[in-house]
């Protein structure tokens, strides 16, 4: 009988052994394949590790896209996590969390020109027949023909462009306030901060002075539920236009940044 419980004990380790290495191998393979994108940690708690393997696995994503100029169909970091696999290993008492997703899942597939549109059949836009006025007869435009071409919009943006820097600020702030999640976030702010629009921003943990900054507060999915103005306890909540604060969304976390107001 001890012997039986023995062989079974051996044939379960060695199993365990086997789906180890194959796993093992599965992320080697993964991280030498330029086709993924991957997130890994090892933590104690397993929860604790896929979350920030997600995490990592997230802004790689984000980071791919934007320094290759790809254009994702997904819109938020809870399709990223829905088209992500994950391998689990146990390492003593810690958990390995790896998470990966293949690249072109995250992409519109491309669009195949069609074999009727052939260059033969595209005939010039410009009839040989038609030949150009003599410069005699073109007059110039006087200043009531170009003042009717500058439209309202025309106008609108060429306020915005001169008329300051509380204009800056206030474009800076309307551009964020768009931001409905992480994704759309990312492709705001990092632009925002090149055009010196934006001084700096990070983690609300890493805030030096968190009452001089504005705040972003997102729920665990990566979904955008407040624009709070700066302050301390008592916050403007610029969407709103109502009084909040930080304590209002427990289990949210934050994101600090601050505007060129110089």
């Amino acid at each position: 009988m001890n012997r039986l419980v023995a062989t079974i004990l051996v044939g379960c380790i060695v199993s365990a052994l086997w789906a180890a290495d194959g796993h093992l191998q599965r992320i080697n393979a993964i991280k030498k394949n330029a086709d993924y994108l991957y997130g890994e940690a090892t933590m104690a708690v397993q929860a604790d590790a896929a979350s920030l393997a997600y995490e990592q696995l997230q802004k790689q994503v984000f980071d791919w896209a934007q320094r290759d100029s790809i254009t994702l169909k997904v819109r938020s970091v809870t399709e990223i996590n829905r088209l992500a696999d994950t391998l689990m290993m146990r390492r003593a008492e810690m958990y390995r969390v790896f998470v990966y997703v293949r690249k072109s899942d995250l992409t519109e597939p491309s669009v195949q020109p069609q074999d009727t549109l052939a260059t033969d059949s595209v005939k010039p836009l410009v009839n040989d027949s038609v030949k150009p006025l003599p410069t005699d007869s073109v007059k110039p435009m006087s200043a009531d023909s170009v003042k009717s071409l500058v439209n309202d919009s025309v106008r609108q943006v060429i306020r915005q462009r001169f008329s300051g820097k509380k204009n800056r600020q206030n474009d800076a702030l309307l551009r964020i306030k768009e931001a409905k999640n992480f994704f759309e976030l990312k492709a705001i702010m990092q632009p925002l901060k090149e055009r010196g629009d934006i001084i700096d921003y990070g983690k609300y943990a890493t805030a030096k002075q968190p009452e001089q900054c504005y705040l972003i507060v997102y729920d665990p999915a990566g979904n955008i539920r407040a624009l709070l103005g700066k302050g301390d306890n008592v916050r403007k909540n610029l969407k709103t236009g109502s009084d909040d604060g930080i304590s209002n969304y427990r289990g949210c976390g934050a994101i600090w940044f601050t505007l060129n107001e110089k």
